[in-house]
């Protein structure tokens, strides 16, 4: 499990850096990233039961709501991320 986290991480990372190749401004990248984290906190009101770690809140801080997706669909099929 924590390898498939890890590979999530990385390609957080990875749309993260096009995300920001994109927008060339680091206030879209903050703004992404802190949508992808409430896309995450509203999945767990929501009943979704997606475990908080650093690995999530990584990902979804780097990846924002694409990584926040991410995670929820992983979590949902119970491959990683499982509360």
């Amino acid at each position: 499990m924590v390898l498939t986290e890890i590979v999530v991480l990385g390609v957080a990372v990875i749309v993260a850096v096009v995300l920001f190749k994109l927008f060339n401004n680091l206030i879209h990248l903050v703004i992404h990233a802190i949508i992808g984290l409430a896309i995450l906190y509203i999945a767990n009101l929501f009943g979704l039961n997606v475990a908080i770690s650093i690995w999530t809140i990584l990902i979804c801080a780097f990846g924002g709501s694409i990584g926040a997706i991410i995670v929820i669909i992983l979590s949902y099929l119970k491959i990683a991320f499982v509360g």
